[in-house]
């Protein structure tokens, strides 16, 4: 299956694309393997941390289980990534930089999700889609699984502040119709209950499917070869969308701050968002163009050798609730840089595994200096990030199709 989708881009209006997903429901529903449907709002080509662990989800998965995504389309397209897409409906918008599903303007979806068997559904974003993942749930009476990826609250305070409450209650009337709700630690948990959320929480990590360097040294001397970083600059970088909720604009100023006390640095932004002229212009007002490279969305190569190349990863962003990143910068011994008082942070000790500096510029960029001084303690916290929370996706969908079952199990025995 996988190999036969890898790579196809199809209109989900084609007859083409209609013969395949019947044909491939006809398959999942009489090859006696149990059938999980993952939902979310946003999908290829928009790119984020939940997009990114939805494609790992699904492709980690489909060697275990029947596997098929309900999620927007982009201009009247899906590309399937090896695992088959029911596409819905969309708009793209701007300003957010997502896209935004119309369920409503679009009924030739339902038809497959009316043919498709499905012992569990697991929803990834709590917004219009999440609805017709309640409804399956609520009709069929199979297991509904939800992931708790962001601060939401956030994002609706900076968007749309005066309907926040409803925004709120919207969102929360998902979690709460779960059969469970899943969050990657304890911090990102006691957020969910302070929104209001009442029912069973599961703590389920995220991972990456970078692998272990077989020659670290080598890899490390190649990457600052390729990046230009000669042995006594520092190269510092930030991996994720461009918007300013996860301070990035907070970062430039932090390396203005660096510049200034002398230190000999060099910067790589990668990611790609709506915020990146506001960065873009921050870097032009504190001279720091010759020091910062904006490279865009990179894939996982690059990123390898990014993090290889990189004694830091600056990271002060207060909105995440887990992010990727973390962990694949851990793939390389590169230590995050966190800010007090965010979710993330919690995944470390200070000054064992990672830093947690104060949430201020200047005393961030003290932080960071400060710790620059001791180049040996910077390399032992990396291995010790590497050491504490390197995970792959292969441990972490083991978990995770194991709890399925238990779930489907679980189902069952309250109907009998």
């Amino acid at each position: 299956m996988s190999t036969k989708l890898n790579g196809i881009e199809l209109d989900i209006h084609s007859k083409e694309y209609k013969r395949l997903l019947f044909d491939i429901i006809d398959e999942y529903n009489n090859n006696g393997k149990k059938t999980v449907l993952l939902t979310c709002d946003a999908y290829f080509p928009v790119v984020d941390g939940v997009v990114n662990v939805l494609d790992n989800y699904a492709r980690k998965l489909s060697q275990k289980m029947n596997v098929i995504l309900l999620v927007p389309d982009f201009k009247g397209k899906v590309r399937m990534n090896g695992y088959p897409i029911i596409g819905v409906n969309s708009g793209f918008s701007k300003r957010l930089n997502y896209q935004v599903p119309l369920p409503m303007l679009h009924v030739r979806f339902r038809r497959y999700l009316r043919r498709l068997r499905i012992d569990i559904v697991h929803c990834h974003s709590p917004f219009t889609i999440s609805r017709l993942a309640m409804d399956l749930h609520r009709k069929r009476c199979v297991p509904l699984v939800n992931t708790f990826h962001s601060q939401y609250k956030q994002d609706f305070e900076k968007q749309a502040k005066i309907f926040v409450p409803l925004l709120m209650k919207f969102i929360m009337r998902c979690f709460n119709s779960s059969s469970e709700v899943w969050t990657m630690h304890q911090a990102s948990r006691d957020t969910l209950i302070s929104y209001g959320y009442k029912g069973n929480i599961r703590l389920v990590p995220n991972g990456t499917d970078i692998a272990p360097s077989a020659d670290y040294p080598a890899e490390r001397r190649a990457a600052r070869k390729r990046w230009s970083v000669d042995n006594d600059t520092v190269l510092f970088v930030f991996v994720g969308r461009l918007v300013t909720q996860k301070n990035i604009l907070f970062t430039a100023d932090v390396l203005f701050l660096l510049k200034q006390k002398g230190l000999k640095f060099k910067m790589i932004f990668a990611g790609s968002g709506p915020d990146r002229n506001k960065l873009e212009e921050r870097i032009a007002q504190h001279g720091l163009t010759d020091d910062v490279r904006l490279v865009g969305q990179v894939d996982k190569e690059v990123l390898t050798s990014i993090f290889s190349a990189a004694d830091m990863f600056l990271f002060p962003s207060l909105y995440d609730v887990s992010s990727l990143v973390q962990v694949e910068a851990a793939s390389r011994y590169t230590p995050t840089a966190f800010v007090e008082g965010s979710v993330t942070s919690c995944t470390v000790t200070d000054g064992v595994n990672g830093y947690i500096f104060p949430a201020e510029v200047n005393q961030y960029a003290e932080g960071v200096y400060n710790a620059l001084q001791n180049k040996a303690k910077v390399e032992e916290i990396g291995k010790n990030a590497y050491r504490d929370l390197y995970i792959t996706w292969d441990d972490v969908i083991d978990k995770v199709y194991n709890r399925y079952l238990e779930l489907i199990e679980e189902a069952k025995s309250k109907q009998n």
